[in-house]
C-alpha cells in the first residue's frame, strides 16, 4: 500500500510540475479577433477588424508581451501611430469604445463623411531560443485623401518578454550599419521610387541611417523606412533586406 502512495503522490508531482510550468514559464498564444462595423449598414460602412495575438498563462514573458500588444493597438485606434502621440494605461475595448463615440459624434455632425476603416493583423515572423520578432500589418482609413498602409515590427525578448529596443538589437552596430549601407545602396539603385519633387530620393544629408522600424525575418534583418525618414519628399515606404548570414551574428539575441 505504501508504494501505492508513493506512486500516487509521484503522478500528483509530475501532473502538477506540468501545470505549473505550462502556465507560468511556457510561450503559448492564442489568436484573438475584433470587429466592429456600423449596424445594418449596407454602403459605406465604418469598420474596425483586429487580429493580434495574447499569449497565455502568467508567465513574466506573457505579462509583459500582451501589455505591449494592447499598448501598440490602443495607440492604433486612437493616435493613428502618430509617434507623437502616446497613450497608456487604456485597454483595446475602452479605446476602441473612445474611438467609435469619437467617429459617432463627428458623423453625427458630418453625416456625409467616409466611413473609416481600420484593419490589423498580428503575427509571429521568427523566433529562436532567445528572442521573437512579430509584425504588425496596420492599414487606416480616417477620411483624410489616402488610405495609410504600414508594417510595424516588435522584437521580444523570451526570458521576460521586454521589448528589444534597436539600441540593443545588435552588438556591433557600427558593422552593422556598414553592411545596411551597402544592401540600402544595392536596393536604392534597383528600386522604381522617386521622391515627389522628381529627383532621386536618398538620405537629406547623405548619411546612411538605419530606420526606426527593425524586424527579423526568416530571410534576414528587415529595415522599413517610413515616408520622410528617407528623403523630404519620399511620401511611399521604403524596405531593405540584409541576408541573416551576414548579420545574425551581430543580433545579441542569437543563437549562435
Amino acid at each position: 500500500m505504501k508504494k501505492v502512495y508513493i506512486t500516487l503522490a509521484a503522478l500528483l508531482l509530475i501532473v502538477a510540475t506540468y501545470f505549473i510550468y505550462k502556465y507560468y514559464f511556457a510561450i503559448n498564444f492564442e489568436e484573438v479577433t475584433v470587429e466592429r462595423t456600423t449596424e445594418n449598414c449596407e454602403d459605406n460602412c465604418f469598420s474596425v477588424n483586429l487580429n493580434y495575438l495574447k499569449c497565455k498563462g502568467a508567465s513574466e514573458f506573457a505579462t509583459n508581451f500582451n501589455k505591449e500588444i494592447e499598448l501598440q493597438i490602443a495607440n492604433f485606434l486612437l493616435c493613428n501611430d502618430d509617434d507623437s502621440l502616446q497613450i497608456d494605461d487604456v485597454s483595446i475595448e475602452k479605446a476602441l469604445d473612445n474611438f467609435l463615440s469619437d467617429y459617432n459624434n463627428l458623423h453625427e455632425h458630418f453625416p456625409n463623411i467616409p466611413a473609416y476603416e481600420l484593419t490589423l493583423t498580428d503575427s509571429i515572423m521568427w523566433q529562436n531560443d532567445k528572442m521573437l520578432s512579430l509584425i504588425s500589418n496596420r492599414y487606416s482609413f480616417t477620411g483624410g485623401t489616402d488610405a495609410i498602409q504600414k508594417k510595424v515590427y516588435i522584437n521580444f525578448a523570451l526570458d521576460n518578454g521586454e521589448v528589444i529596443t534597436n539600441e540593443n538589437l545588435f552588438t556591433d552596430e557600427d558593422k552593422v550599419l556598414a553592411i545596411a549601407d551597402k544592401y540600402f545602396r544595392i536596393a536604392h539603385d534597383t528600386a522604381q521610387v522617386e521622391s515627389l519633387d522628381g529627383k532621386s530620393f536618398d538620405f537629406e544629408d547623405g548619411k546612411f541611417r538605419l530606420p526606426k522600424n527593425i524586424g527579423v525575418g526568416k530571410q534576414g534583418v528587415l529595415l522599413f523606412y517610413e515616408p520622410f525618414e528617407i528623403a523630404p519628399y519620399l511620401d511611399v515606404p521604403f524596405e531593405v533586406v540584409i541576408p541573416m548570414e551576414e548579420v545574425e551574428k551581430y543580433l545579441t539575441f542569437s543563437s549562435k
